[in-house]
Formats: structure tokens, sequence, C-alpha cells
């Protein structure tokens, strides 16, 4: 069955299994434009559900998974993740409850145009700060919800002081770390054993749950004393929205092999929705500023 098929087959398939439950698939914009399709299960005296996104299922179904075992993954999913009571949904008008929740992220500007336009979001390079709450709840857990301008007209406030809110929030809820390459790929290496800090090549900047840990290029003070621990200038490799590669200066090989570095990873192996951006960063310590590598110069 193509796509459309297998989508109404799932639906009518829950509606079966979940007789009365509402049973509906919700398309939702993801990250660097990524259209997923989401299945919604909404039994009566529950006012929120988990969306479990059908696209890679298709996937599998097509490289000869049997149906019914989908339909019974899809099914123990949904049970695991429900939310079986109503959920306090108050919460979500009260911004006096919710603007110490608020963190920023970083994405590509370009990759999301259709998205930013419903959403708040700052310019930094050629990216875009946008911003989330996180909703820790007995019923559903630790989540996130993506702000929307919705949300500014409800909360009457401003992307500005979303900003100032997230920028305090994100680095006292994540914190942010730079860690020598070396310690992520060889953890169980003594500590000791490892190069000092100013004598390794690559290090890894992200926050402490390594989940858009990116947003650390928006801390000057951070890059400044990496900087002055190098006692150098040095480049940011945009791995990914979850972390960036910091390499000193003088020890890099040419920006258009960094570039070239960084544009192949990014088609070959991150993940489409994960992709921060084609472009490579230079931070200078003399002036504070990270800036874009041109052919002819820093933008």
């Amino acid at each position: 069955m193509n796509y459309s098929e297998f989508l109404s087959t799932i639906c009518s398939n829950m509606e079966n299994r979940y007789s009365e439950a509402s049973v509906s698939i919700r398309p939702v914009l993801k990250n660097n434009s990524q259209h997923l399709d989401g299945l919604l299960i909404l039994q009566p005296g529950e006012n929120i559900a988990p969306t479990i996104y059908l696209n890679s299922y298709y996937f599998r179904y097509q490289k000869g998974a049997p149906f019914d075992s989908l339909l019974e993954e899809i099914s123990s999913l949904y049970e695991k993740h429900r939310f079986p009571s109503l959920f306090d949904l108050s919460l979500l008008r009260d911004f006096e409850r919710i603007r110490s929740r608020i963190s920023f992220r970083l994405v590509s500007r370009a990759s999301n145009l259709e998205l930013l336009a419903d959403i708040p979001s700052l310019p930094f390079l050629d990216l875009a700060i946008i911003f989330f709450f996180t909703l820790e709840d007995e019923i559903i857990g630790s989540s996130t919800v993506l702000i929307h301008n919705s949300h500014l007209k409800l909360w009457n406030t401003t992307a500005e002081e979303l900003f100032k809110l997230a920028k305090s929030n994100t680095r006292f809820l994540t914190g942010c770390e730079i860690i020598p390459m070396e310690r992520l790929l060889f953890p169980e290496i003594e500590k000791e054993e490892l190069p000092p800090s100013n004598t390794a090549e690559i290090f890894v900047l992200s926050n402490r749950t390594r989940i858009f840990g990116a947003a650390c290029l928006l801390y000057d003070d951070i890059l400044a004393s990496f900087a002055d621990m190098l006692q150098d200038d040095f480049y940011v490799l945009p791995s990914s929205i979850h972390e960036v590669l910091l390499l000193p200066m003088k020890k890099s090989p040419s920006p258009n092999s960094l570039l070239q570095m960084v544009q192949e990873i990014n088609k070959k192996e991150v993940a489409p929705e994960d992709v921060l951006s084609n472009q490579l960063y230079l931070y200078q310590a003399k002036e504070h500023r990270l800036g874009i590598v041109l052919l002819a110069g820093i933008e």
C-alpha cells in the first residue's frame, strides 16, 4: 500500500482497537522543514495525548516489517505514554508559572522559513534563536513545548523578553561545558591520561543533557574563556543543533577544508532534523566576535 493508504489503515485499525477514542492524524512541521504525520489517540476524560510519528513506521513497512507487528508496536507505545487523566492546561496560560521554564535553542534560518513565520525568533548569524518551555508533571513526565506567536499574545510579551529569560534559565537548567573530544570518544580512559586541555585539537561545546547544546554559542563569556585558555582564536564547526566542535585556529586545516568537512558530514551523517548550518564560524578573541567564515573574510 502507498503512504496515504498506510496512514488510513493505521487510523482505522486504531479506531477499532480504541472504539471510544477520537483518533486522528495531524501533520507536524519539525525542524529544518521536516514534515511528519503524528497519530493522536484521545480517550474520553483526557485532554492531552502523545504524538506518535508514523513516517518511520512506513519506512520499516516498505523494508518488509509485518504490518500487524507495527500495529502492535504503535499500540504499545501509545499505552506506555498515554495520559489517563486531565492535565491542568491552565499552566500554559499563566506566564508567571512558565517564565522560569523558558529556554532557547538555535536552528537554521534558511531551512525553517515556514516554521519561523509562526514562532517568535531572533536572528543570530545565519541562525535563528527560538524558544520553548519545559513541563514537569507526574502524569506526563518531562516534555518540551515550542513557543508560538499565539503564546506571545496570550502572555502579552515579546521575543526580546523571552530572550532575557531564556539566557538566564537555559544556562541554569542545562549548563554549558567544553570537553576534549577524546574524553567523549574514550570515556573509559582516566582524565589524567588524556592530553592537557591546551594541547588537544578538537573540543565539543554542548550542555549537560546533550540536547539543543549548540545554544551555548550564545554565551560570549564561555567562548572568551575558551579563547583565553587556548591563547588563540578558534573555528566553530556546527556539528548539529545539539553540539558544536571547536578547533584552535593555529592547529586547524585550511578554512576551505573545514567548510567542506561541515557540509559533507551534514549531508551524510547528521539526521536532516538535526542539521544546524552549512557554514563555518570563527571566534576572534580580541574582538569578542563570532562570525561566519567567507572566502573573502569574516562576515
